[in-house]
């Protein structure tokens, strides 16, 4: 996975009840799995905790108990044997934005070690036009023939 050079984070997790329940903790974590340096354009990173940890300056237990609340609260989906994590509701501000981009994330997405998350991000992708156009018929979203896709 290679860094991406741009993020979007929408100002509406500030209204997110979800995210204001927590403690500061889980949201300075949320903000580093969200914008960080190892976020794809699927929403995706892997992260070993050691690592994760150095990046912060956290313990490792601080950083555990951070992610755990987010699990708990649904704001990120994590498999601790791959070290992946998914930011849950990634389209709804990072929809792919045209075939090409969609192709990119796909190939993020193909690129995933956990079936936990490689199936969440995917259903999720298949939710926005150019996910499912793609999921769909990779060459016919790509190539731009057929009406359905004009």
């Amino acid at each position: 996975m290679r860094e991406r050079q741009f993020h979007k984070v929408s100002p509406a997790v500030w209204r997110s009840r979800r995210f204001n329940s927590l403690p500061d903790d889980p949201r300075v974590l949320w903000f580093y799995f969200a914008t960080g340096p190892h976020q794809t354009s699927a929403g995706c990173s892997r992260i070993p905790p050691a690592y994760a940890s150095a990046d912060l300056g956290w313990s490792a237990e601080r950083y555990a108990a951070g992610k755990s609340e987010l699990v708990a609260a649904d704001l990120i989906v994590a498999d601790d044997e791959a070290n992946e994590i998914y930011v849950c509701r990634w389209f709804q501000h990072c929809p792919p934005t045209n075939a090409k981009h969609a192709a990119g994330i796909a190939s993020n997405i193909y690129a995933l070690d956990s079936d936990i998350i490689r199936e969440r991000v995917e259903a999720d992708f298949a939710e926005t036009l150019w996910g499912g156009r793609f999921l769909d018929s990779p060459g016919r979203a790509i190539n731009g023939d057929g009406e359905a896709y004009e």
